[in-house]
């Protein structure tokens, strides 16, 4: 198995940091890419395991963050063959009640952050004739309530999802996504504290949905990731795969 240089945003917890570790441990060297510290606690458990991985903070809505973090990478492991956009957050409210400044800070994360990262690792993907982009989308792009920041930039990232694979198939790179359904992660605390429940009440209201029967975990998300990334999944573009326990519509 070829190894190659990654970048995982989000990557100091849940989703991230799990799919951080299962692409190290694959032998791939990894950008550990956060707003926070976790960073470097995620990418010491690596190192601490064998692999190889190089903490940076970042601001990916910021076009100047992202340059400094792309360079520092290059720099550290090579120039970034695999990225995966997972940093996102949620501020959730009715949308009359939505302040602007929440409205701009999740699309700015996700979509804005998704695409100012392609922008930076894109080029040298294109001079190598090969690169994978996966990009973390979830169920709430198809519909949920009281989110619309969320959903639209989700449902968003899904379009650019299909529209950039277009452009990059040409050049060898490949552009999917992943859409979770309910894991456990920070984002379970804000939805259950605005449901009034408990995490655990949330999880457990929220598994009574799932045809599958559980929550999910971030492992799942992650294995969705290296099936996407695998060397051999050069025909497998502009596609967005749900890991939710069932089907959904």
């Amino acid at each position: 198995m070829q190894t190659r240089v990654a970048l995982v945003t989000g990557a100091g917890s849940g989703i991230g940091a799990a799919t951080a570790k299962s692409l190290a441990a694959q032998g791939n060297r990894v950008a550990v890419v956060d707003r926070s510290d976790q960073a470097h606690a995620v990418a010491e458990e690596i190192t601490a395991a064998g692999g190889t991985a190089h903490p940076v903070l970042a601001d990916i809505s910021d076009p100047d963050s992202v340059s400094r973090a792309v360079s520092d990478v290059t720099s550290a492991l090579g120039p970034v063959e695999i990225l995966v956009n997972n940093a996102g957050f949620a501020k959730d409210n009715h949308v009359l009640d939505m302040p602007l400044e929440d409205w701009d800070a999740v699309v700015g994360t996700v979509l804005r952050g998704s695409f100012l990262m392609l922008k930076a690792v894109g080029p040298a993907m294109r001079d190598a004739g090969w690169g994978r982009i996966v990009n973390i989308s979830s169920i709430s792009a198809l519909v949920d309530g009281e989110r619309a920041n969320y959903v639209a930039a989700k449902a968003g990232l899904e379009g650019f999802t299909r529209a950039t694979a277009l452009d990059l198939a040409p050049h060898g790179i490949t552009v999917n996504a992943v859409g979770p359904g309910v894991i456990p992660t920070g984002m379970t605390k804000v939805s259950a504290a605005r449901a009034g429940r408990t995490v655990e009440e949330q999880l457990e209201v929220r598994r009574q949905g799932i045809p599958r029967g559980r929550v999910g975990t971030p492992h799942d998300i992650a294995r969705a990731v290296l099936f996407f990334t695998a060397e051999d999944a050069d025909f497998v573009t502009g596609q967005v795969i749900y890991v939710s326990g069932g089907p959904h519509g």
